[in-house]
């Protein structure tokens, strides 16, 4: 894969990531995103970084339960694959209980190459002036068989508390104190 220009806009994004601590696989994100996995009742729980360098999603939360006949998942993926762009571009929650549902979301590589088939995901906005601020990554669950519409509010709720859970543990790291 080539790398993303190095511009001055991506270099300072990578800075951020850097001073956020998530320019690196994180113990503490990983225990995060098993917890939520464990609670969404999903086998898959991610918290992404888009990284401006290698122009990919880099996972520095991963919980993905390798062996059995669940798809491995890497560390990275390319950064049209999946759900998390829609949300950064969106800048709002994204819950989708059936992704087959939608025709543009169902033609996605995952659902082929993962089998991928349900979907929440929330944006990591880093926004300490209050002006509406920059989508660095986001935090999701993913699983491979459809849900209920029913389950639509429970799945944002849930993926929006562990947003803010994420935030937390992030700027905390980062000695950044949240309003």
């Amino acid at each position: 894969m080539i790398p993303a220009p190095r511009t001055p806009a991506a270099e300072a994004r990578f800075q951020l990531l850097q001073h956020l601590g998530l320019d690196r696989i994180d113990p503490q994100l990983d225990e995060l995103a098993t917890a939520l996995a464990a609670e969404a009742g999903a086998p898959y729980a991610i918290v992404n970084a888009f990284n401006p360098v290698t122009g990919r999603q880099e996972f520095v939360g991963l919980s993905a339960h390798p062996g059995g006949d669940l798809p491995q998942v890497e560390r990275s993926m390319a950064p049209d694959w999946g759900y998390c762009p829609e949300v950064a571009h969106r800048t709002k929650a994204l819950v989708l209980p059936n992704v087959c549902a939608k025709p543009r979301f169902a033609v996605n590589p995952v659902v082929d190459q993962l089998g991928i088939r349900t979907y929440a995901g929330a944006p990591l906005i880093h926004d300490p002036d209050g002006t509406g601020g920059d989508v660095f990554g986001t935090v999701c669950f993913i699983g491979l068989e459809a849900m209920d519409q029913s389950t639509g509010q429970a799945s944002l709720a849930l993926i929006k508390q562990y947003r803010d859970r994420v935030l937390q543990l992030v700027y905390d790291g980062a000695g950044i104190r949240l309003s």
